[in-house]
């Protein structure tokens, strides 16, 4: 049974832990909390008060060794209204709410609220009915027997703990439905110890019983839809139970496959307004710090439960200088200490160095790019490289690293392979980190990632807003589910991080995207000269996707030519460059590529 549970207080709510974790069995469990952001603040101004929530959660996890939980944190103006959009997106089995008092705040809302519209099968919980060693439960028939029933026997079952089931009948009334008639086959399970059925008043009657046990569990009695779901006699019971669980049913879900998107508004200054909320809830929710992933263990846990593979690939053109140590990070601590990463290859572009000699002197794999899929022919480029990565490599997550890195760190690998594997809903992950600018010998802190912020940020702000809240659009640090990536179209050049990032938008959803701050990269840094070229091929991505959001291709009148402005001999003069960023087709469509997923996939990692 996958079981989500609504943790308003991590503190103090280690009663609900112990009752999803019983309830749950061999199942899932998903720690969801919600962030309430009142008032003129931005939902992402929440996002260290998130990312806190989310080591918390993390904690109470550790409390239950070798059990499958995971933690989710969302903000919302309204808590209840994140765990219902938590619900539709994780279609739990079960959600278990903590008691307050009628009336009282829970969630940004009252207990009677979340009985009267559940949004899925619910369970409220009273005390710690997990430790229960005898289990009463109530039954009339209807639609919560059933649940009730299955969750008793569920406690009884995750300890020694004894059900017994009560039916209480109308004094002088028709002949009685037996409990077997009420719940078929469950009414002899095992834990079963005892069934009863008595005449007289139900409050009464319950009453006495709960007396010789420890725990109840019983469907809100109220009628349908009435302003007190609990009814009189569903009062009465939990005002004297000390552990109980009250349980209601729900239609189910409808499909989020089949949801439609919201659209956004038309007029401007509400669509502005929409718009803000949507990228600062995601920025709250789904930024994400690599530290909150150092627990490898526990990944490698989520990784073989899920039985996923893990491939890094290295792209390098000429990083003699720095490939040795990149690998080196990378294996010693991820694949020889902890084996979270199963695959590490080098794709080399021709470089003219000791690179490739240097990868091989490592034990690494090296494939040439332009080698890969002949029958395709071949460009230049670092997105040409990716593209045809995913023919040699073998996981079901895919990472790509930067080689040109002078402060390699295994961070950079579980990172941004840590969300994937924690968050099923997310399918693409990018690291930021702040970039110091290196001159000469001189080290300054701030200045690097200048075609990020003078030309890739402020497109995606222009046309694609959803995407503002990415901190670093262009590193070079990224991972993806290969389900996602196999059908995305890649661009030959340095535009790739641009087309990866809006085709995954528009074909996963704002919400299938993450981000991990990694603190502080230093790299290579290059000259405006090839900068400027790199400014060229971002902008050409943007500008055809703009244009085909619009049916039309804005590129078919463009120049592809750029004039470059150089010095020499204290003249100026113009240098030209045809630069064109060639759009690759989903790799899914290459028939060798479709034949060698049939393969088997080879562990080595070296």
């Amino acid at each position: 049974m996958k079981v989500l549970v609504a943790i308003s207080d991590p503190q103090r709510e280690s009663g609900l832990l112990e009752t999803a974790a019983a309830l749950a069995g061999d199942g899932e469990v998903v720690l969801a909390s919600a962030i309430e952001v009142t008032g003129d603040a931005t939902l992402a101004s929440a996002q260290p008060e998130a990312r806190a929530r989310r080591r918390a959660l993390d904690a109470l996890t550790t409390e239950l060794p070798g059990r499958h939980l995971r933690s989710l944190v969302t903000v919302a103006r309204v808590a209840w209204d994140a765990i219902r959009e938590a619900c539709a997106t994780e279609r739990p089995d079960l959600l278990l709410v903590g008691w307050r008092r009628p009336g009282w705040d829970v969630l940004g809302t009252t207990i009677e609220a979340i009985l009267r519209e559940p949004p899925c099968d619910l369970a409220v919980v009273k005390g710690r009915p997990a430790r229960a060693k005898r289990i009463l439960v109530p039954v009339r028939g209807g639609r919560y027997a059933q649940l009730a029933a299955r969750l008793g026997i569920a406690l009884a079952r995750s300890g020694t703990g004894a059900v017994t089931l009560l039916h209480v009948t109308e004094s002088g009334g028709r002949k009685p439905q037996t409990l077997y008639q009420l719940l078929g086959e469950r009414a002899y399970d095992e834990r079963v110890e005892r069934l009863v059925t008595r005449p007289g008043d139900p409050a009464k009657v319950i009453a006495d019983e709960l007396a010789e046990h420890d725990t109840i569990v019983f469907g809100a009695t109220g009628r349908e839809g009435a302003r007190d779901p609990l009814g009189p006699v569903g009062q009465t019971i939990i005002a004297a139970a000390r552990n109980a669980l009250v349980v209601r049913t729900s239609a189910p879900l409808a499909s989020p496959m089949f949801v439609e998107r919201t659209r956004l508004p038309v007029e401007r200054a509400e669509r502005s307004r929409v718009l803000a909320e949507l990228t600062d809830k995601w920025f709250a929710e789904n930024t994400f710090s690599s530290s909150e992933f150092a627990d490898l263990r526990r990944l490698v846990d989520a990784k073989e439960r899920q039985n996923l593979k893990i491939s890094v690939g290295l792209p390098t053109l000429n990083e003699e200088a720095t490939i040795r140590k990149v690998i080196r990070a990378i294996r010693s601590r991820l694949v020889e200490r902890v084996p979270l990463v199963d695959e590490l290859v080098v794709i080399d572009s021709r470089s003219e160095d000791r690179t490739r000699e240097i990868a091989e002197e490592e034990g690494i794999r090296v494939f040439i790019h332009d080698e890969i899929l002949p029958e395709t022919g071949s460009y230049r480029g670092k997105g040409e490289a990716l593209w045809k990565s995913l023919h040699v490599l073998g996981g079901d997550i895919v990472a790509w690293i930067d080689t040109d890195v002078t402060s390699a760190h295994p961070k950079f690998v579980y990172g941004i392979v840590g969300p994937l594997l924690m968050r099923p809903d997310l399918q693409f992950v990018k690291a930021f980190y702040q970039r110091p600018l290196r001159i000469g010998d001189e080290l300054q802190a701030t200045g690097g990632g200048r075609v990020t912020e003078l030309a890739a940020r402020p497109i995606l702000n222009l046309f694609f807003p959803e995407l503002s809240g990415i901190v670093q659009p262009l590193s070079g640090e990224q991972a993806g589910r290969r389900t996602l990536l196999e059908q995305l179209p890649f661009f030959s050049g340095y535009g790739v991080e641009t087309g990866l990032l809006v085709d995954t938008l528009q074909h996963a959803g704002l919400g299938a995207i993450g981000q991990v701050d990694m603190k502080q990269r230093i790299h290579r840094n290059q000259s405006l000269y090839d900068l400027s070229k790199m400014s060229f091929e971002v902008l050409q991505v943007a500008i055809k996707r703009v244009g085909e959001a619009h049916g039309t291709n804005l590129l078919d009148e463009a120049n592809f030519t750029m004039k470059l402005i150089a010095a020499g001999a204290g003249k100026l003069h113009l240098e030209m460059h045809d630069i064109i960023d060639i759009e690759r087709p989903p790799i899914a469509t290459i028939p060798a590529y479709q034949a060698r997923r049939n393969a088997p996939f080879d562990t080595a990692a070296g």
